[in-house]
């Protein structure tokens, strides 16, 4: 009876030294650009088998100085279903963040601390309890860390993002990693805000600061198995061109589609299943859409 004892005691104290395996993580998050830090993001990933209710939880920015140690700023989060393998991107009310879909009223530029160390969590709203965190540039006091925190040195800051005008982020890889220590699940890489997460931090597709166009266009079907069809009806009539690159943004294809239609199609089928960006401009404007590749 002792020895069970024991060994229900030692299960017990391990458990409370990690988070619980959350199928709601924080993925990928952007805290510093060049200059002003106006496009800033923290992308939330679904990694069960189920949907979630987004409402469920509030995001919390953790301010790890020493002197304060403080919760500084919360995010609640809407009544929205995030479906199994999604991303939701919550950003500044500027439009500067592609595929955000909770932007923040009046929240424009320094959303997110800088670091040294500062942190992220995701608040179950029922309980509580703090199912994820990510403590970046250092570790933060528990329950405000997850392991090691992310060191400066894979962090982003706007030194990285100023060589080659790239755009950084620190993320998981694959998306919904989690091995309860940040220094080992995070790393400076690419951003690619909803999308899926890359491991690289060469060839970044630049023009993240590129204000979110208004031009409503459709991509069907996605997922896709070769020939995508584009509505194209919101340009009234005008030439378009399209774009196709792979998430590190090279481009693959560019071909223009009529003027005076309303639908085109672009073939995609010689390529391999992934993910890819469609880029659909006319004059001025210009949307950019992303298509999984399944054939």
């Amino acid at each position: 009876m002792k020895k069970i004892f024991t060994l229900l005691f030692i299960i017990a104290a391990a458990a409370s030294t990690t988070f619980a395996q959350s199928t709601l993580v924080i993925n990928e998050v952007d805290y510093d650009q060049p200059g002003v830090d106006s496009a800033e993001y923290i992308e939330l990933y679904n990694a069960s088998t189920a949907n979630i209710m987004l409402a469920d939880y509030t995001v919390l920015l953790f301010n790890g100085n020493a002197t304060s140690n403080v919760l500084y700023d919360s995010f609640p989060l809407p009544a929205q279903l995030l479906a199994p393998g999604s991303y939701f991107v919550i950003c500044g009310s500027g439009g500067m963040v592609p595929n955000c879909d909770m932007a923040l009223p009046n929240k424009f530029v320094n959303i997110i601390q800088n670091g040294s160390p500062d942190a992220i969590a995701i608040r179950e709203n029922f309980n509580l309890n703090l199912i994820d965190v990510v403590s970046y540039e250092g570790t933060c006091i528990a329950p405000y860390a997850s392991g090691n925190g992310c060191p400066l040195v894979q962090s982003d800051t706007a030194q990285a993002d100023s060589i080659a005008n790239k755009y950084l982020s620190i993320s998981r890889f694959p998306d919904g990693a989690d091995t309860n220590d940040d220094s080992t699940d995070f790393n400076r890489v690419c951003s690619t805000p909803g999308y899926a997460n890359v491991n690289t931090s060469s060839n970044c597709v630049s023009g993240l600061s590129t204000s979110k166009s208004t031009l409503a266009i459709e991509v069907f079907p996605n997922p896709s198995r070769g020939i995508v069809s584009i509505n194209y009806k919101a340009t009234n009539g005008k030439a378009v061109n399209v774009s196709v690159s792979d998430i590190l943004g090279n481009e693959l294809k560019f071909v223009t589609l009529k003027a005076n239609a309303t639908v085109g199609q672009i073939d995609l089928s010689e390529y391999h299943n992934g993910i890819y960006l469609i880029k659909v401009q006319s004059g001025a404007s210009q949307t950019v859409k992303r298509i999984i590749l399944n054939k």
